[in-house]
């Protein structure tokens, strides 16, 4: 049963990052209407929330901080960037930080 829930709770943690990564390639590669922007904020902060407290249930703590960093930096409330080239970096550093952690946490999942 527990190893259940654990691949259940992988699963989800695994599609939510599909679907912020697909939104922040759609960010990055081309201009898009301000709404995009806010929905993404807020799914990325929820996203990357979600990752933090799953880092800290499995007790990686550098995972952690990174998706710590990234939900304040994608947070909807307190804008922290203004600039749309940083923003572009923002947004592939964050892919590229899902990605290998979706290496990294499925590599652990298996052993």
């Amino acid at each position: 049963m527990i190893e259940s829930h654990r691949f259940r709770r992988n699963e989800i943690q695994e599609h939510a990052w599909l679907i912020a990564a697909v939104m922040l390639v759609f960010a990055a590669a081309e201009k898009q209407p301000d709404s995009f922007y806010t929905l993404l904020r807020w799914i990325c902060c929820a996203v990357f929330a979600y990752s933090a407290v799953l880092s800290f249930q499995m007790k990686r703590l550098l995972w952690l901080w990174i998706f710590a960093v990234l939900a304040v930096l994608f947070n909807p409330i307190f804008l922290s960037l203004r600039d749309r080239s940083l923003w572009i970096a923002a947004d592939w550093l964050a892919i590229g930080a899902m990605v290998i952690a979706a290496f990294v946490f499925r590599k652990a999942s298996k052993t």
